[in-house]
């Protein structure tokens, strides 16, 4: 046996390990995420196993750079381990879940935390809000009635710049505070 065609099998099959690929659509079957990925040189593989961070899922949107292996150097048993998104610039440290939709959660390396709803949405918490600690408004709070669909069917709420109540007396009626 020729020692050069030997190794030259070996080292095709090492280089073929690792590749770069741009993940082209994405799919649920049976449960897993799959995808259709284009590799160098125009090479296409078909339903590739997307494995991603234990408690953490996305789904790509658009064309959506990754990283995939193929164990053993065969490109019939491939899995993608890492797609790249948006690089946020965040301080050393800090950790942001975000879409290209433009919904985040940022949590900052001072402790706090930032949600940030896509322009004109909302932040929704689909059962109770538990607040331990103050709950701090910086504009009007307002409650609403929802029907089954969810639909806002009632409003009400006390603005927090022009709520009075009716008298002066010491310990529980206020009077508005002026707008700067």
């Amino acid at each position: 046996m020729n020692l050069d065609v030997f190794f030259d099998k070996i080292i095709s099959r090492i280089k073929l390990i690792v590749g770069q690929c741009v993940i082209r659509e994405s799919k649920y079957k049976d449960g897993e995420m799959i995808a259709d990925a284009e590799l160098l040189a125009g090479e296409k593989r078909r339903g590739i196993e997307v494995m991603q961070q234990y408690g953490f899922s996305s789904r790509p949107k658009g064309d959506v750079d990754g990283i995939a292996l193929f164990v053993g150097g065969k490109r019939n048993n491939g899995v993608i381990v890492a797609m790249r998104g948006e690089c946020p610039n965040l301080e050393e440290g800090e950790v942001m879940v975000h879409s290209p939709f433009g919904s985040s959660v940022l949590l900052k390396k001072d402790g706090n935390i930032v949600m940030t709803p896509a322009s004109g949405k909302k932040i929704i918490a689909e059962s109770d809000l538990l607040c331990k600690g103050k709950l701090l408004a910086t504009q009007d709070v307002v409650g609403g009635v929802t029907d089954a669909g969810g639909t806002v069917v009632e409003t009400g709420g006390v603005s927090l710049l022009t709520h009075m109540h009716p008298t002066a007396a010491p310990g529980s009626p206020s009077t508005p505070t002026p707008t700067v």
